[in-house]
Order: C-alpha cells, then sequence, then structure tokens
C-alpha cells in the first residue's frame, strides 16, 4: 500500500475489543468493534505491507461484529478459508464462506458479523493503484466508483490461480514465515494480484478493457502524453503541447477525442489530479492542501475540492488523514 512501508508486519493475540479496534485502525481503516458482554472472544490478526497490496491473516472465535466508522480509499478482498461471516454492504448482505471470494469497497461503509469459528485471508488494495493499472491498460485517465462485482469463486479460473497466489503470500506471516526477508518478491507478487483482479473479475470499465474499445494511440498522441508528463507543474498552452507533438492543434484535439474519450485540457487535468492525489497522501501534514494543489494548476480551491472528490470519492483532506496514518 502506498501509504505504508513494504514489509511493515504487526501481529496481535487477544480478546480486547478497543485493542482490536486499534489494530484494524492501523492496517485497514477506522472501525467499531462491538461484542455482547461477558462474550468468550479470541481474535489472532497477522498483516505484512507487499508494495501496492497488503496481506492479512485472520483467526477468530466468538461472536461479534465490525463495523467502518468511516470511509476509506481502499478495496478489501476477503478469501474465507473456514467458517461464515455476514457482510451488509449497504442494503445488501452477502453470505462469506470457503469458496466464495467477497471484494468490499472502503468507500462504501460495511459491517461484518461474525459468530463461531472463523478463519479467512484479506488482501487490501489502494483504490489509486487499481485505478492507475486501468488507466495505463486503456492509455486514459479514468475516475469515478470502479464497481467491482462483490462476489467471485475461488475455486475454479482466475479466482482460483487468485486464492493461491494469496496462500503463496501466506508464507510472509507468522512464525515459520519463508518470504519474510524478501520484500521485493511480496512487491511482485502485489501487483501480479493487482493484475488479476482487474483483469479477470467484473467492474465498470471491463467492457472497454475487455472487448477492444480502446485503440493504441498513435504517435502524436504519445508524444503529446509525454510532454505532459514531462511538465506537468507547468503552465502550458494547447499550441505549445501540439508543437511538441508536431501536430496542429485542431488534429492533436481530434487524435485525443477518437483515442483517449477526452480532449486533451481534461487529459491534462486528470494527470494534475492524480499528481495531486500522491502529493496529499505523502507530503507532511505542515504542507496546506491549497499549496500542493496550486503547485499542480488548480486555483479554484472549492471547484478543486469537488472535482477531486468525483474522481476519488473523498475529499482531499481525508487522503490527507490516510497519509498520515503510515
Amino acid at each position: 500500500m502506498s501509504a505504508q512501508r513494504t514489509g511493515m508486519k504487526l501481529s496481535y493475540i487477544g480478546n480486547d475489543a478497543d485493542e482490536i479496534a486499534d489494530i484494524l485502525a492501523r492496517c485497514v481503516g477506522p472501525v467499531n468493534v462491538h461484542m455482547p458482554r461477558k462474550a468468550d472472544l479470541s481474535y489472532s490478526y497477522e498483516f505484512i505491507a507487499a508494495g501496492c497490496a497488503a496481506f492479512s491473516r485472520v483467526q477468530s472465535h466468538g461472536r461479534f461484529r465490525l463495523g467502518q466508522k468511516d470511509e476509506v480509499p481502499k478495496l478489501l478482498v476477503l478469501l474465507p478459508l473456514d467458517g461464515s461471516a455476514s457482510i451488509d454492504v449497504g442494503r445488501r448482505t452477502l453470505h462469506s464462506a470457503p469458496g466464495k471470494g467477497a471484494v468490499l469497497d472502503g468507500n462504501r461503509l460495511t459491517q461484518v458479523q461474525l459468530d463461531g469459528a472463523r478463519r479467512h485471508f484479506s488482501i487490501i488494495f489502494d483504490q489509486s493503484d487499481l485505478i492507475r493499472h486501468i488507466s495505463t491498460v486503456l492509455e486514459r485517465p479514468v475516475q469515478g466508483s470502479l464497481d467491482f462485482k462483490s462476489e467471485f469463486d475461488l475455486e475454479a479460473g482466475s479466482g482460483l490461480i487468485f486464492f493461491r497466489l494469496a496462500q503463496v503470500m501466506a508464507q510472509s506471516l507468522g512464525p515459520d514465515a519463508i518470504v519474510e526477508d524478501m520484500p521485493h518478491t511480496l512487491e511482485h507478487l502485489s501487483k501480479t494480484l493487482i493484475c488479476l483482479l482487474v483483469d479477470t473479475l467484473p467492474h465498470r470499465f471491463s467492457q472497454s478493457m475487455s472487448q477492444g474499445e480502446w485503440l493504441p494511440s498513435p504517435r502524436h498522441v504519445k508524444r503529446a502524453i509525454d510532454f505532459m508528463h514531462a511538465n506537468l507543474s507547468s503552465a502550458h498552452t494547447m499550441t505549445q503541447i501540439s508543437e511538441a507533438a508536431g501536430i496542429g492543434v485542431r488534429s492533436l484535439q481530434e487524435g485525443f477525442r477518437r483515442f483517449k474519450g477526452k480532449s486533451p485540457t481534461s487529459y491534462l487535468t486528470q494527470l494534475r489530479m492524480e499528481a495531486v492525489h500522491r502529493e496529499l497522501t505523502e507530503a507532511k501534514l505542515d504542507v496546506p492542501i491549497s499549496e500542493i494543489a496550486r503547485k499542480w494548476g488548480f486555483r479554484h480551491m472549492g471547484r478543486f475540492s469537488s472535482d477531486y472528490r468525483k474522481n476519488y470519492g473523498h475529499p482531499p483532506s481525508q487522503a490527507r488523514k490516510e497519509g498520515s496514518r503510515s
């Protein structure tokens, strides 16, 4: 995960609701933990950050409920091993059991009810990493909710491959860890999991990716994009961009509409928005959000905040909070 150092590990064994909530807040996001009075509960949690993903192994016994306190820009993939759980996502309830994976969007408040013995793996992705992968495949910026299908089969096809890779990553946890001192291996595995998830599990951009609704960009569009990336924080006109691409303004605009689905200006704005998002999660708390936004060319703070929320599903201040937890 971008906000956590590769190889960072945590381990917890106990039965205190506040302690469990604190551990999960550090690894996933703010949660409430509710349990009946005098409940017989045991909870084991092992966690490791692995580049653009984080991996955990959970074992619990007893009855309790986990509920999100706030939205977080993450995607959690739940891989059951034993036992069952009831997951409320909005008004829909999912039944989590072995053989069936669940994809939970952190921007939609979720509640998990566990009762009895339960073991599962979970993999946590930063949604910006998934969006970046899709953008690379489509050769254009994408924005908004990814709307992944909430359940998938772990016993066949790509779901089985995903599950087996997760089992390999489990070797980085516990006292008998095999790949504990191999952080780069974990990072490469996490990137493979992102590819599997985005390329095979249905989501809002699946049709565009699988049915050839995008076309490889011609050279002049690629040259324009390279120029944008190289001069992202500088002010430049459409004429300067078209000159760098070696083509006229009108032809460049037509090329972007045909191959990127938007104007060069809109494409550049999206690249700059991604740069703001990255810096918000990495910058020190004493750097004002407005200063970071102006650095990347956003002058109107009200419009910037509105557009940022449309892109990432939460206000800029939320990205700052997520970055400060690392």
